[in-house]
């Protein structure tokens, strides 16, 4: 379980293919204080499971299941992705809950950049659409976010000039793909509502 609040941005300094997915090295600075071995981990909104780790890089594995459905298909040697180590039972929510469970992925359709903001336009999958509520929550690439506004095929967010600075967000640009996980507890509320409809 996570925030999607990103501690900082790693780098990945090594990608390989591996019998039933990719193998991935990242160097990082921040997280690698206390993390050890057998830890979840959020690389860009995806829950992963750190299988090695030594003084300023760690190893995570993807499955092609994973592959497939999100952007780390596309991720190769200097790609720079965002990072959070799991929430602690002594953690202050800043965020909201995330799983780390990617939903599918959405496009970067418009920036509108301000002073020091900006307000950034998304395409919404069909099938998630009915999951994206104005004010609600949502987490892109692994990164907290309230849905601004929300129209047919597509919703903003505003981010903070502390969010473009500490993201890698400030490296996106339109058309660029964004994992999604869309709020866990419209997830729960869909799948209650259809089970009791059936009675």
């Amino acid at each position: 379980m996570f925030t999607g609040l990103v501690e900082e941005i790693g780098t990945i300094k090594g990608c390989k293919k591996i019998p039933d997915g990719k193998e991935l090295c990242i160097e990082a600075i921040n997280i690698l204080s206390d993390l050890k071995k057998n830890d979840s981990i959020s690389c860009s909104g995806i829950c992963l499971t750190v299988v090695e780790i030594n003084e300023n890089q760690f190893k995570v594995q993807l499955v092609e299941e994973t592959l497939s459905r999100t952007t780390a298909k596309t991720w190769v040697k200097g790609t720079k992705i965002n990072l959070e180590r799991a929430l602690l039972p002594t953690s202050r929510i800043g965020g909201h809950f995330v799983q780390g469970h990617i939903d599918g992925t959405v496009k970067i359709l418009d920036i509108i950049t301000l002073n020091d903001s900006a307000v950034w336009y998304f395409s919404i999958p069909k099938s998630l659409e009915q999951f994206l509520v104005e004010k609600g929550s949502i987490c892109l690439d692994g990164i907290s976010l309230t849905i601004a506004q929300k129209s047919k095929g597509s919703f903003s967010v505003s981010l903070i000039p502390h969010t473009l600075k500490v993201t890698t967000f400030n490296q996106k640009n339109i058309n660029d793909i964004i994992n999604v996980e869309v709020d866990m507890m419209a997830k729960h509320i869909k799948t209650f509502l259809g089970a009791y409809s059936e009675f």
